[in-house]
C-alpha cells in the first residue's frame, strides 16, 4: 500500500485533479467550498492497477497556508507536482517542489493541468519546462503527463505513470510503526479519533502505543482505512485510529509510536544540514549577504506534521546545527526536517534529525570536539554500504560524545573498525557496541590494572569502572541502553585479544594462575570448611597459613578482609550477592540490614562491608552504605 500527495501553486487545480482521479472532493471544510480554495489538508483514495488502495493527500497552494502544506508533504511515497498549462511554473511551484524534495519524497510525477485551456504547443512547453526545473531540484528526471480535470483527458495516463513509479520503490520498511497526527476529531459516541500516514510497521486493534511528546500510553480501540473498518493496518497507508486511555488533548504534530520505534523527543536537537534542493549551499543568504542560518536566528522547525518556533545554533563542521524549540517535539531518529523563515514563506534549510536532548553549556565543548571525528567516521561507515545514513551520523556522534553506543543494524564489526571505531560484541545477545578509541584505551588500562590485583576483577567492580568512564550507553536513537551487555562485550573483546582471562567469576591476567601447591590446597580446603567463620592466621589458623592465603587471593580463590581475616571467594561472593540482591545504584542499607541478609555477625560484617567499599561496590554515607 502507498500514499501519494499533491504539491503546486495556488489555483493550479490540485483538488480538482484529485476529484478527477478518485471521484472524491478533498475539500472538506465549508469555508474551502465557499471560497473555492483549499486551506487545510484533504484526503482521498483510489484503487491502483494491482487493486491495492492508494491514499492521496491534498495540500493548500496559497503561501498563507504553507505550514499545512508541509504537514501534508511528510511521509509521501510519491509527490504529484501540479503545474497549470496556462500559468506555467510559478514561484510557489518552486517552493512546494523544494519542500517535497527536502522531505525526501522518493518518487515524483508531474501533472500539467488545464490543458483544455491552451494550445497543445503551450502545454508541451510547460511540461518540458516543469521537467527541467523539477529535475534540478530532485536530482531525477520525472515523467510529465498532460491532463484536463474538466474533460478527464490524460487521467488514465497519469494513474499509469503513478503506478509505474510506485512499482519501482522498495518495499515499506518495518522497524517500529509510527504515525504523525494530522487531524483529530470526536465523532458522536466514538471517542477520540486521529488520522495520519502509518509508516514503518503494522497496527492492530488492542495495540498499546506511546503518545509523544507527552509520554502517555494509549490503546487502539478501532482502525478505519479508506472508509473500511479493519483489525490491522499495514504500511504505508492513511489510517483513522480510535484511541482509549487519553488523559489530555491531542493535536496535529503529536506522534503515535509503537513501543519498539526509535523515537527522539525533546526541545533541543542536534541535526545535520543537507544542501538545499538544486543547490550546493546549506542555506540562502539574507538581504545583507549573511547566511540565513546563524547563531541565535529564529526560524520555524517543521518535522512530520509538527512545527515549532525555534532558535538555530550552527556548529562545526558547518553542516551540523543545534536547534532549540519552545515546546517539545517527537520524531524518529533520522527523520527529515525543514526550516522556514519565521512568519514567512522561504525555505531556509533542510536536513536530518540526529539526536535529541539538552546539551549543558559545560558539555558543548566536548560535543564540538566530537563532531568532526564523528563526521569523518560516519562517512567511512556510509562507504561500507549502510543505507541508514542519518542513523550512522547519530551513532558516530554518540560514540565520540559519550564514548560508546550500540551499532546500527547492518553495520559489521569490520566496517566499524575501518571507520576508526573499536567494535565489541556481546556474547549473550550478539549486540555490537562501538567504542571511542581513546576512552576504550582508558577502560582497558583500568580493567587490566584491577585484574592484576590480588583477587582479580569481579563483574560488579568492572561495571562500576565502566559506568565511571562511559556513563550512559545509548542506542542508535540516543535512548539509554543497559550497561551490562556493553561491559560484557568489552570483556569479551579483551578475552579474545588474550589480554585478560576468566577464572570462574573473576577476570585475571593470563599467567597469573598456576597449579596450587600441596600447602595451598590444604589451606583452601580448610578455608572452604570454615565457611562464614573464615580463617585468621595467628588466631583461628596457624600463622604459617598467611603466605598460602595471600597466594590464594592472587588466584581468585580467597578474599582478604581488612582485619587480617580471609574468606573463601565463594563465601565472599555469596555474602555480597545476598546483601545487594534487589538493590540498585543509589539504594541505601544499614549494617543491621546487611547482617540479616548475609547471616554474618558484627565481627565479620564490618570488615566485609569495608572490603566491598574498597572494591567499588558501595560507599559509606553516615551509618549507611550506598550501592554504587
Amino acid at each position: 500500500m502507498r500514499v501519494i500527495g499533491t504539491a503546486g501553486h495556488v489555483d493550479h487545480g490540485k483538488t480538482a485533479l484529485i476529484q478527477a482521479m478518485t471521484g472524491i472532493d478533498a475539500d472538506r471544510l465549508p469555508e474551502e467550498k465557499a471560497r473555492g480554495m483549499t486551506t487545510d489538508l484533504g484526503f482521498a483514495w483510489y484503487a491502483g492497477e494491482n487493486g491495492e488502495a492508494i491514499g492521496v493527500v491534498d495540500v493548500p497552494g496559497h503561501e498563507r497556508y504553507l505550514r499545512n502544506m508541509v504537514a501534508g508533504a511528510w511521509g509521501l511515497d510519491l509527490a504529484v507536482l501540479v503545474v497549470a498549462a496556462d500559468d506555467g511554473w510559478m514561484p510557489q511551484s518552486t517552493l512546494h517542489a523544494s519542500i517535497v524534495a527536502a522531505l525526501a519524497a522518493p518518487a515524483v510525477v508531474i501533472a500539467v493541468t488545464k490543458t483544455d485551456a491552451v494550445e497543445p504547443e503551450r502545454a508541451a512547453f510547460v511540461a518540458s519546462d516543469a521537467v527541467k526545473k523539477a529535475s534540478a531540484l530532485f536530482g531525477l528526471c520525472p515523467v510529465a503527463v498532460l491532463v484536463s480535470n474538466k474533460t478527464g483527458e490524460g487521467i488514465a495516463e497519469l494513474k499509469a505513470a503513478i503506478d509505474s513509479a510506485l512499482a519501482r520503490l522498495p518495499p515499506a520498511t518495518r522497524s517500529g510503526a509510527y504515525l504523525y497526527v494530522d487531524r483529530v476529531f470526536s465523532p458522536l459516541g466514538g471517542g477520540t479519533v486521529v488520522t495520519g500516514t502509518l509508516v514503518n510497521g503494522g497496527l492492530r486493534v488492542g495495540d498499546e502505543l506511546r503518545l509523544l511528546p507527552r509520554g502517555e500510553t494509549v490503546r487502539v480501540r478501532g482502525i478505519q482505512s479508506y472508509h473500511e473498518r479493519i483489525d490491522r493496518a499495514e504500511p504505508t497507508c492513511r489510517a483513522a485510529v480510535s484511541l482509549t486511555g487519553l488523559k489530555g488533548d491531542i493535536e496535529r504534530g503529536d506522534l503515535l509510536a509503537a513501543p519498539d520505534a526509535d523515537i527522539v523527543c525533546g526541545t533541543e536537537f542536534l541535526c545535520r544540514l543537507l544542501p538545499l534542493p538544486g543547490s550546493t549551499e546549506l542555506c540562502p543568504q539574507d538581504p545583507r549577504g549573511r547566511p540565513a542560518i546563524r547563531s541565535g536566528i529564529e526560524a520555524e522547525f517543521a518535522v512530520g506534521s509538527a512545527w515549532r518556533d525555534a532558535e538555530l545554533w550552527p556548529q562545526k563542521p558547518a553542516d551540523f546545527v543545534r536547534i532549540t524549540t519552545r515546546s517539545p517535539v517527537a520524531c524518529p531518529a533520522g527523520d527529515a526536517f525543514v526550516l522556514l523563515r519565521r512568519g514567512g514563506a522561504e525555505l531556509l534549510g533542510r536536513g536530518l534529525v540526529l539526536r535529541a536532548g539538552n546539551i549543558a553549556p559545560e558539555d558543548r565543548k566536548a560535543l564540538a570536539t566530537a563532531l568532526p571525528r564523528a563526521a569523518a567516521a560516519a562517512e567511512k561507515m556510509r562507504a561500507s554500504g549502510l543505507a541508514q545514513g542519518a542513523i550512522v551520523d547519530s551513532v558516530a556522534i554518540e560514540v565520540f560524545y559519550r564514548g560508546c553506543a550500540t551499532a546500527p543494524a547492518g553495520l559489521s564489526a569490520e566496517s566499524a573498525a575501518d571507520a576508526g571505531l573499536i567494535p565489541a560484541a556481546s556474547p549473550t545477545d550478539g549486540t555490537l557496541y562501538l567504542f571511542d578509541p581513546s576512552r576504550w584505551e582508558a577502560l582497558r588500562k583500568a580493567l587490566l590494572a584491577a585484574a592484576a590485583e590480588p583477587g582479580g576483577l569481579a563483574k560488579a567492580t568492572g561495571d562500576s569502572m565502566f559506568a565511571a568512564i562511559f556513563g550512559t550507553v545509548t542506542d542508535p536513537a540516543g535512548n539509554p541502553a543497559g550497561l551490562e551487555y556493553a561491559f560484557e562485550a568489552a570483556m569479551n573483546r579483551m578475552e579474545a585479544e588474550k589480554t585478560i582471562t576468566k577464572n570462574g567469576a573473576l577476570w585475571t591476567i593470563p599467567g597469573a594462575t598456576r597449579n596450587l601447591s600441596i600447602e595451598e590446597r590444604a589451606v583452601l580446603s580448610r578455608l572452604a570448611a570454615a565457611g562464614k567463620a573464615g580463617l585468621e592466621p595467628g588466631k583461628t589458623a596457624p600463622q604459617t597459613d598467611a603466605r598460602a592465603l595471600k597466594a590464594l587471593c592472587s588466584f581468585g580463590e580467597a578474599m582478604p578482609l581488612d582485619t587480617g581475616m580471609f574468606f573463601s571467594r565463594v563465601v565472599f561472593d555469596d555474602c555480597v550477592a545476598a546483601i545487594l540482591h534487589g538493590r540498585r545504584s543509589g539504594d541505601r542499607f544499614t549494617v543491621t540490614e546487611a547482617k540479616e541478609r548475609s547471616g554474618l555477625s558484627r565481627k565479620y560484617i564490618l570488615p566485609l562491608l569495608n572490603r566491598m567499599e574498597t572494591r567499588g561496590l558501595v560507599k559509606r554515607s553516615g551509618d549507611e552504605r550506598v550501592v554504587l
